[in-house]
């Protein structure tokens, strides 16, 4: 007997709460599908598990007429004529509901639950169609457990499991898929509803929003083999695997289809994914297997013979090439080379068209003294490749010339090429290099050369600034890494990556690079800085790049003046307006909490004590902000003096607390002892208390806990604020610090643009990490506390 491959339906998770809401593996029953005409109530199609439930009803011969008259209880048809009827005037996407009573295969009758929408999958479109999903109305999963004893543990296990398999099917990259086949009456597949997906399988294949909807609904050009693949996999109850084009859908697809249900309820589950880019790189490969092939049969009837094509490309290079062949005595010793090959380049230098054969130190006799020789001999005897430059006078004049040698089966395969030009320019440009040191002396910029083989400073050409530690004197030969502590610790990272730019520039490429240097004072003095690579090495890498200095403090002052002015027009305004609109509700939210003391009694009172306090509390808090924003919106810079991180966040911890004990929160403190930064106090208060009030927003009341971590880094100290909370897609955290961006109902979007322009004056920076229904994390970093001088 063929053995069945189905997993059972108290496993199936693809069966939707709801037909038409989309709910990704919901539910564990069984259900029935029947699509109609709503013209004469015609049966037109039926799943799999309704041909099983009703096959003694279901009259080849009379083609799905009178279907529902046979199997509706007599009393409830006359109601069920008139549910159909109403739902003729449904919108797309909408669904009704109703329940009537079916004749089960044993005789009796049984109550199903029906929705009921507009199926548009047919070609017929003058014609209403309606698809219904019924469900038995007494949970099978109730009836189980009562019946056979099954406890609470056994369920709660298979709910596990079934937690694991969803998890499992959610991070397949592949697109799984369960769909329920709809046949009609004889069996003939019509088409197939998608009852469970995975959260790849709309990205596999190029469709949107199709939990719930039928094949044809969503493509009605979708091929026919399609569905009679799926039937075939239903109705042997056999996996299968193919790889098919879907011309409807523009791409090709490899798919594993299987049984899944059981006998009675069959199901087909999918896993596919797009192979068409694979497909076409392989049609692409083809042709270009098949026009390289006409390629060299082509070039292999020009070419007649192997000498000539070896010939031709030797002519068509720049460089000289030649073959040598060695000599040997009696003792097998090398005493010299004949020529076996040359190109053009070869001949036009000695002059002469028949080398081929020719003694090689009877035509260059220098190749001893050059050293020539030996280097060729070397490379004979122990295989190893060599490059090299030779010197010697012809014509009066010195030339130079670059070869490289090879060993090849028995043979040296040489290349030649005449790098005197090189050779002079390079000259030159030692001559005159006084000239340039001359010139760039007199640059306003501070010019610096560093030399990457040495990694150290191999030119400036005047001190750097009047801070004794970055003189000419000292500059000079100082390592690179010892530069690295001058700047300042939250700009290193950009000088390390400016670096890394300048190490794949090309020679017309011009980096810049802003960051800040410790002054005399310990003040830190924004450059700019302009570099380009400077000389390279024979293999092309830079080995030297020269920058161009630039004091712009100054500059960044005017900027920074600029901000700011713009920075308190918008904040005034919007000082004056919460201001305006804050009075009137706060003064009814205090008279109100007073008349509610008065009113009350004791015990209410006292157990309603804690709550109107905190009332008050909050509303004198508002009442003084209110206060402040009206009688000052100037702009304060910040106040920077030895700041401790964690008393200031103690502090805002304390001013939150009512939201906090409000809302039931845990918070979890792990920090103990001083973390010193330079900063105002007040400032990073509120900063702290916008992203502790945001946190407790953004969790579930009495579920909540908030986390706070401060660690030690090497320049600076780590804030980590986390919240359990419903966390944020990465659109959101693009433009989680622009102004009056909110997503509050009612919010203004001003905190956390507020908490950016807080840290931003104490040099610090902030990194959001978020994940929906996970949780968020503010990870802060701020320079630690070093007094006044040079830091080292």
């Amino acid at each position: 007997m063929k053995k069945d491959n189905y997993i059972l339906d108290e496993q199936l998770l693809g069966i939707p709460h709801s037909l038409f809401e989309g709910n990704n593996g919901y539910g564990h029953q069984e259900f029935l599908l029947f699509i109609n005409s709503a013209e004469d109530l015609h049966l037109k199609g039926i799943n799999y598990k309704g041909i099983k439930y009703f096959h003694q009803f279901l009259d080849l011969h009379l083609e799905g007429e009178d279907f529902y008259d046979r199997v509706i209880h007599p009393e409830d048809y006359p109601f069920f004529l008139h549910f159909l009827s109403s739902c003729e005037d449904l919108a797309q996407g909408e669904e009704k509901e109703t329940t009537v009573r079916l004749r089960s295969p044993f005789g009796y009758w049984k109550k199903f639950h029906f929705k009921t929408r507009i199926y548009n999958g047919f070609e017929n479109k003058e014609e209403k169609f309606f698809i219904s999903l019924a469900k038995a109305v007494d949970p099978y999963k109730n009836t189980y457990t009562r019946n056979t004893g099954v406890n609470l543990s056994a369920e709660k296990s298979l709910q596990e499991s079934l937690n694991r398999y969803r998890m499992l099917i959610n991070s397949l990259d592949d697109g799984f898929s369960i769909i329920e086949l709809i046949f009609n009456i004889k069996r003939k597949p019509v088409d197939y509803l998608f009852v469970e997906i995975n959260p790849a399988f709309e990205k596999q294949i190029h469709l949107k929003n199709i939990l719930g909807r039928t094949m044809k609904e969503l493509s009605g050009r979708h091929s026919k083999k399609w569905f009679e693949t799926y039937a075939e996999v239903v109705l042997e109850g056999q996996a299968v695997r193919f790889e098919e084009y879907a011309k409807d859908l523009g791409a090709w697809f490899d798919v594993y289809a299987f049984p899944i249900g059981s006998m009675r309820s069959r199901k087909v589950a999918i896993l596919c994914s797009d192979i068409t880019e694979r497909k076409d790189a392989e049609e692409n490969l083809r042709r270009i297997n098949e026009t390289l092939e006409n390629t060299v049969k082509k070039r292999t009837a020009e070419l007649k013979h192997k000498k000539d094509l070896m010939q031709m490309v030797f002519d068509t290079v720049n460089q000289g090439i030649f073959m040598l062949k060695p000599v040997l005595d009696k003792d097998h010793h090398i005493v010299d080379f004949t020529y076996l090959s040359v190109n053009k380049k070869i001949k036009r230098y000695y002059k002469m068209d028949d080398l081929i054969g020719r003694s090689f130190l009877e035509l260059n006799p220098q190749a001893h003294r050059t050293g020539a020789f030996e280097i060729f001999k070397k490379t004979m005897i122990t295989g190893e490749s060599k490059d090299f430059e030779v010197c010697f006078r012809r014509n009066g004049k010195k030339n130079w010339f670059k070869i490289s040698t090879r060993r090849q089966k028995g043979m040296l395969i040489n290349s030649l090429e005449n790098v005197t030009r090189k050779k002079r320019r390079a000259q030159n440009l030692k001559d005159n290099i006084r000239f340039k040191k001359q010139l760039i002396t007199t640059s306003p910029d501070v010019i610096i050369i560093f030399n990457l083989y040495e990694e150290r400073i191999r030119f400036i050409n005047r001190d750097f600034t009047t801070n004794p530690s970055m003189s000419k004197e000292r500059l000079v030969g100082m390592p690179l890494l010892d530069i690295l502590p001058l700047i300042h610790p939250m700009d290193r990272e950009k000088a390390l990556e400016f670096h890394f730019k300048l190490m794949k520039a090309s020679d017309k490429d011009v980096v810049d690079f802003e960051f800040r240097l410790q002054g005399k004072g310990g003040d830190w003095v924004y450059y700019n800085a302009r570099a380009k690579v400077f000389m390279r090495n024979k293999k092309g890498n830079p080995y030297e790049y020269i920058i161009l200095l630039r004091n712009v403090q100054e500059q960044k002052k005017t900027q920074q003046a600029l901000m700011n002015a713009e920075k308190l027009s918008i904040k005034g305004e919007i000082a004056r307006t919460l201001a305006h609109e804050l009075r009137n509700p706060l003064a009814s939210i205090g008279m109100s909490a007073d008349i509610l003391d008065k009113k009350l009694k004791d015990p209410l009172k006292k157990e309603l004590d804690t709550y109107l306090n905190i009332i008050r509390r909050s509303t004198s808090t508002l009442n003084s902000l209110v206060t402040d924003l009206l009688t000052s919106s100037n702009y304060k810079p910040p106040k920077l003096h030895k700041c401790c991180l964690a008393t200031t966040m103690n502090l805002a911890l304390e001013q939150a607390k009512d939201r906090i004990y409000l809302a039931g929160i845990k918070v979890v403190k792990n920090y103990k002892g001083h973390y010193y930064i330079h900063g105002d106090k007040e400032k990073l208060k509120i900063a702290f208390l916008n992203l502790i009030v945001n946190a407790s927003e953004a969790m579930m009341d009495n579920e909540g806990v908030l986390q706070i971590n401060i660690n030690p880094q090497k320049d600076n100290y780590q804030v980590v604020i986390t919240d359990n909370g419903c966390g944020m897609e990465k659109e959101q955290i693009d433009r989680l610090f622009e102004s009056f961006y909110t997503n509050k109902a009612g919010g203004m979007g001003i905190g956390l643009s507020s908490v950016k322009n807080i840290l931003e004056e104490h040099h610090a920076t902030v990194d959001v990490e978020s994940e929906p229904n996970v949780g968020t994390s503010f990870i802060l970093s701020f320079p630690m506390y070093r007094e006044q001088g040079i830091s080292k």
